[in-house]
């Protein structure tokens, strides 16, 4: 089989003798990101223009036409633009892929990841170990705003099938895989066994519509901003007030000490406990990458929202319905 490099060098060879008029025969502009044009008759509609925008964002970019006219000579490190500017361009994926529905986004991610797969066994890997890459920088750091299990488990479900990937690099992903498919969006969240000053219980034994489980540390100065957030916000305060929502701050690790010592920092109305014997740290329960780390479920302990960041949490409790 022709390598994917040996197939895009004949066909420009043949572009060029053939049809050298064709857009003026002039190379594509290198170092600039071809972003997708909404067609005018869906401009005016947000969803649609979102959907078609998450849909086709990489269509220019990897477009036959556009790789044909590259310039041989350009130095640039992946199709014709900078390690920056894709960066960048990524950056600007996720953010459009984060408009449209869950669905859609993950088969658009998955859809794009079989593309730069097969770039990959035909030859060509700049794309593909580019994308992985920024993938895993912004879909699965701890830091990163844009932290998404769901997005990120194509990208190392491809990665693990990808024939081009060498055993021992599979094998340094296949950590995160595990992380991303444990307590995943829509299964039952796994239970355990938490402490608070009346005694043990577990997380499942908790009745509530909606149970917001608040993973910190009490000697964590990013889990304190993020409580002093949870404290003013009214979506919270009026949930927990209505009885819709409950919200289970957990301390992972066993500092019962310093734990009791910060009793009076926590809204009387909240579950204040710690890990029993700090088993939550062990990893085999939840992986918890960074403090603080919020989970979202529902009345049967499904996840609505995995290990997000606040932002993400308050934007879907602000989208529960309450029935009066």
């Amino acid at each position: 089989m022709k390598s994917f490099v040996a197939i895009i060098a004949t066909m420009f060879v043949l572009l060029s003798c053939n049809n050298s008029t064709r857009n003026g025969g002039v190379p594509y502009q290198t170092n600039v990101f071809p972003f997708v044009k909404i067609p005018a008759l869906i401009a005016s509609d947000n969803r649609l223009a979102a959907e078609y925008a998450a849909e086709h964002y990489w269509d220019n970019f990897l477009s036959v036409d556009r790789l044909l006219r590259l310039s041989p000579a350009a130095d640039t490190v992946i199709l014709g633009v900078s390690r920056k500017i894709f960066q960048e361009s990524f950056h600007g994926y996720i953010a459009a892929l984060g408009a449209v529905e869950d669905s859609l986004a993950k088969a658009c991610i998955t859809k794009v990841v079989g593309e730069g797969v097969k770039m990959a066994e035909d030859g060509y890997s700049p794309f593909f170990g580019e994308f992985v890459q920024c993938a895993e920088k912004t879909l699965f750091d701890a830091h990163s705003p844009m932290m998404n299990d769901e997005l990120y488990l194509p990208v190392l479900e491809g990665i693990q099938r990808c024939s081009a990937i060498p055993s021992k690099v599979k094998e340094s992903y296949r950590y995160q895989l595990e992380i991303c498919n444990k307590n995943r969006v829509g299964s039952i969240a796994a239970d355990f066994v938490y402490v608070t000053s009346r005694g043990s219980a577990n997380m499942h034994s908790i009745k509530s519509e909606y149970l917001l489980i608040f993973f910190n540390e009490p000697d964590c100065s990013n889990c304190r901003q993020a409580l002093e957030q949870m404290k003013s916000s009214d979506v919270i305060l009026n949930l927990v007030g209505m009885g819709v929502l409950k919200v289970l701050a957990v301390s992972p690790s066993d500092k019962s000490i310093l734990w009791s010592e910060k009793r009076t920092d926590y809204p009387a109305d909240w579950i204040y406990a710690y890990s029993k014997e700090g088993e939550l740290n062990n990893g085999t329960i939840y992986t918890i990458r960074a403090s603080p780390s919020l989970y979202l479920l529902d009345a049967e302990k499904k996840v609505i929202v995995k290990d997000a960041s606040l932002g993400r949490i308050l934007k879907a409790l602000t989208g529960i319905k309450v029935a009066f």
